[in-house]
Formats: structure tokens, sequence, C-alpha cells
């Protein structure tokens, strides 16, 4: 057979095969089948105990890796009323305390975390609020009684304006609250934008997100500052509002200043991370 004429042959062969070939394993089968076949050795050479703890170690550093749920479960069962005992039994000793210079029975404690920053505020060893903050693009915890993070606008979320609270100067932010009721233990829901924080939903922002939500704040603050009655805030605020999709949430039984009195500034925020 001519050369050329076999070449032609031996692709069409080779073509057929591809097409009709099973397709290949998706990664998660792969990796599965590695894991399954390190336990198998393992145990096989008597290490059952050893291969637990590995096959563990290897599970959960697979789930953050590739997704977010250990972090969510942990988050979701920090409650407002538990023990500062029982909660730390779950997340751990803080790396930074504060004292509240509004309120000297209160402590805030800051746990600074791959995905996201914790803080806790204590009194009386009992846990009377929590905040939360994404520290990488795409993680959006539920809010709880509410939303994911980062899914709707201040505005989409909640109609009304409530108690707010804002800075351009030690630390860019604006966050505000909400009641929820007595159906909820009369707790406050309070969220909003820092600008430490990462983006909860990449694909509901542009890359020039952050700097136009800077000059929305930045001018709702010289309208705020030059003003001569609340209406001329009326605008600026609705901007903001229609623009915050919030990557910080708290949930707390106490005042919102205390919420804003928590957040770390740029400068603590950096040393404490050292980012």
């Amino acid at each position: 057979m001519d050369d050329s004429l076999k070449d032609v042959v031996d692709d069409l062969v080779e073509n057929s095969l591809e097409e009709h070939a099973p397709p290949p394993p998706s990664f998660w089968k792969k990796l599965q089948t590695s894991i399954m076949m390190v336990a198998a050795i393992m145990i096989t050479a008597g290490q059952f105990n050893d291969t637990k703890d590995i096959f563990l170690s290897i599970y959960e550093t697979t789930l953050t890796n590739f997704t977010h749920s250990i972090e969510y479960d942990l988050i979701e069962k920090v409650h407002v009323g538990s023990s500062m005992d029982y909660v730390k039994s779950l997340v751990g000793e803080p790396h930074v305390l504060k004292r509240s210079k509004l309120n000297n029975k209160l402590q805030f404690h800051y746990y600074s975390k791959a995905k996201y920053t914790l803080t806790l505020i204590s009194s009386d060893d009992r846990l009377v609020g929590y905040s939360v903050f994404t520290l990488k693009d795409g993680f959006s915890p539920n809010i709880p009684f509410s939303e994911d993070l980062g899914e709707k606008t201040l505005a989409q979320a909640h109609k009304e304006t409530g108690v707010y609270s804002y800075d351009i100067g030690n630390l860019l932010y604006y966050i505000e609250s909400q009641d929820l009721g007595k159906q909820q233990m009369f707790l406050t829901l309070v969220r909003g934008y820092v600008e430490y924080g990462a983006i909860a939903q990449e694909s509901q922002v542009d890359e020039n997100y952050k700097k136009q939500l800077a000059k929305l704040i930045e001018n709702l603050d010289e309208k705020a500052t030059f003003a001569e009655d609340e209406q001329a805030l009326v605008a600026p605020l609705k901007k903001v509002r229609q623009a915050v999709f919030p990557n910080f949430y708290a949930i707390t039984e106490l005042e919102p200043v205390i919420i804003a009195e928590a957040l770390l500034t740029r400068y603590e925020f950096q040393l404490f991370t050292k980012s």
C-alpha cells in the first residue's frame, strides 16, 4: 500500500476510534478513585486509624479548595445567644481582641479565615452579635432570615432605608440595619459594603464596581456635610442603596452603631491580616 494512502487510512481509523471512545473520567471521578486507591493500600497495610484521618483530611481539603460548603456549614452554626465557650469550640480562639469604647461590657473577637473574616461580639460570656465579610470573590454565605450575601442590592433586599452608617476616611464603607421583628427575637440585620471585602457575587458587578461605589459614597458624604436639610440626602442615598451588593452582614441584638464600631479600620485590618 502506498505510504500516503496508508497515512490517510490510519488517520480515518484513529478519528473513528476517538469518536466512539467513552468520554474521559471527570476530575472528581479521578480524584475519588485516587483517594480510594491510597486508602485501600494503607488499610491493607494495617494502618486503619491513620488512613481514616488522612482520608478525612484529604476530603475536607478538597471540599475547601473546590467548594465553600465546609465554611458555610460552620458559619450557620454561629447563633446570637450562644455561650462563648460553645462558639469558641467551633471557631477556636480569636486572633485579635478589642474592647468597645461605647460599651465597656462588650468585647470584639476577630477571626481571619482564608475566605472570610468573622467578628464575634460578646457580653458576659454570651454571644450578642456577630458579623461576616467575604475575603474571596464568589464566597456568598446565606444571610440568616434573608438572601445569600451579595445576591441583591440593598434597595432590592429592603425597600426602606434603615439606620445607616458610612465613612470615607479611616475606612470606606456603607452599612444599614433592618429590624427583623419579634418572630426573629427582635434581632437586627445589618448589611452593606466594606472596602477590604471581596465581591460576594462576581457575576453581578464589573471591574469598575469598587471605584464607582467609592464615588457614590464620597458624594453622599459631601452632600451630608454641606446639606441644609435631610431632603438633600435622598437622591445620593438612593444611588448608594441601588449600587451596593453587600459583601458584609451582621446579626445582633445590639444597636447598629456597635456593629459600625466593631469594623476594623483600614490600618487595623492590614495589621491584622498582614496584607
